[in-house]
C-alpha cells in the first residue's frame, strides 16, 4: 500500500493566527525553526483545580496592548531551553491553531515573553 504524500505548505516568517479554544481571534506569530514547540506571551499564570481537574488561568498579552483573559485544562509542564541556554519549566495546554485555512491541534507553552516582538512563536513540532 502506497503512503499518501504529505502536501507541503509555504508560510511566511510571521503569520496571523487564531486560537479559538482560548477565544483569541488574532495574534501575530513568528515561525521559529529554532524552537521545538509553540509558546505564547502570557501573564498572571495561575493553576487552579475545578472539579478535580487542573486548569491554568492566564492573560494573553497582545502587541497592541490588549489583553485576553482565558483558561484551559493544564496538559502538563515542559522544560524549555532558551536561546541563551537558560532552562525554564513552563505549563502547557493543548489547543487548536488556525492559520491560513489550516486547523491543527498543538501544544502551547505559556511564558512571559515581555520584551519580545511577537506574541507567539510557532516551533517546528507544530508541523503546520
Amino acid at each position: 500500500m502506497a503512503q499518501k504524500k504529505r502536501e507541503k505548505r509555504i508560510v511566511g516568517w510571521k503569520e496571523h493566527v487564531a486560537l479559538p479554544d482560548l477565544k483569541v481571534k488574532s495574534v501575530i506569530a513568528k515561525i521559529d525553526t529554532g524552537a521545538s514547540v509553540a509558546s505564547i506571551d502570557a501573564s498572571e499564570i495561575k493553576v487552579v483545580k475545578r472539579q478535580g481537574v487542573k486548569y491554568v488561568n492566564f492573560k494573553v498579552m497582545k502587541r497592541n496592548n490588549t489583553v485576553r483573559k482565558t483558561s484551559a485544562p493544564l496538559a502538563g509542564y515542559k522544560r524549555i531551553k532558551s536561546s541563551n541556554g537558560d532552562v525554564e519549566r513552563r505549563p502547557y495546554v493543548k489547543t487548536t491553531l488556525l492559520m491560513d485555512g489550516i486547523s491543527k491541534k498543538i501544544e502551547l507553552t505559556l511564558t512571559d515573553r515581555g520584551p519580545m516582538d511577537y506574541t507567539m512563536l510557532i516551533g517546528k513540532k507544530a508541523k503546520i
